[in-house]
């Protein structure tokens, strides 16, 4: 049982440190291209059925890691759910907001939001990660 927890673990860990790196790609993608063109648009909504992949794959192994806890709630572990949470409502707005600017074509507005909800996320998701690991 003890194996499975480190291979979890480090699964878990891995799997945010992806979403980190995704994070930053998002922002990157969100700066770079000409937003004139369509496939601007199109390349920022291919890109976040991967981001939430990722997601889903930090809620999998953090409920083995919990069974494997048998559902012994901690402080950091309430922390770390709350953040995983707080991340769902970003993402839904943002992808409102991205399919709003496809009809208003006010690109810097969302540049901006983008820019503030990306660093929020990786704030947020940092802060998680840290709780988690010095508690």
């Amino acid at each position: 049982m003890i194996e499975t927890y480190a291979l979890s673990a480090s699964l878990h860990l891995g799997f945010v440190k992806i979403l980190l790196a995704l994070l930053v790609v998002h922002l990157g993608l969100v700066f770079i291209g000409d937003t004139a063109k369509f496939s601007y648009i199109k390349r920022l909504m291919y890109f976040l059925p991967t981001y939430y992949i990722f997601m889903a794959f930090i809620f999998f192994t953090g409920m083995l890691n919990l069974a494997i806890l048998h559902f012994e709630m901690s402080f950091s572990i309430w922390i770390m759910i709350v953040c995983w949470v707080a991340l769902i409502p970003f993402g839904a707005i943002g992808f409102k907001r991205l399919k709003a600017v496809r009809l208003n074509k006010e690109f810097g507005k969302f540049k901006k939001f983008m820019a503030i909800k990306i660093f929020c996320e990786i704030a947020i998701v940092g802060f998680g990660t840290f709780i988690g690991i010095v508690l």
